[in-house]
């Protein structure tokens, strides 16, 4: 039972949600501190792991925050359709 997602809405949506320069800047220095979680992770510095990832996180919602645009909108656009939708880490279908 699989799910298609309309590639060029999602580009579209993903598009009107990064127009904000510091929205971007944000996101990249997120992702790094995401990026440096994940390597702390493996090499077993679980507290730091969980330093980095909390700041990455909070970079990238928080320059959805300054652009005012939802940060998750990927992830809701099908719940107004009924198509396949993320809900508690597994893809479920929306009846």
């Amino acid at each position: 039972m699989s799910q298609r997602l309309d590639k060029q809405q999602m580009i579209e949506r993903i598009r009107a949600n990064h127009r904000d320069p510091r929205n971007l800047a944000m996101h990249v220095v997120g992702s790094w501190f995401l990026f440096r979680a994940m390597k702390r992770l493996f090499t077993g510095r679980f507290l730091k792991a969980v330093l980095n990832g909390g700041i990455g996180a909070a970079l990238l919602v928080g320059g959805h925050q300054l652009e005012r645009s939802d940060a998750f909108s990927i992830f809701k656009q099908g719940q107004a359709r009924g198509e396949a939708t993320w809900g508690n880490g597994q893809l479920a279908t929306r009846t």
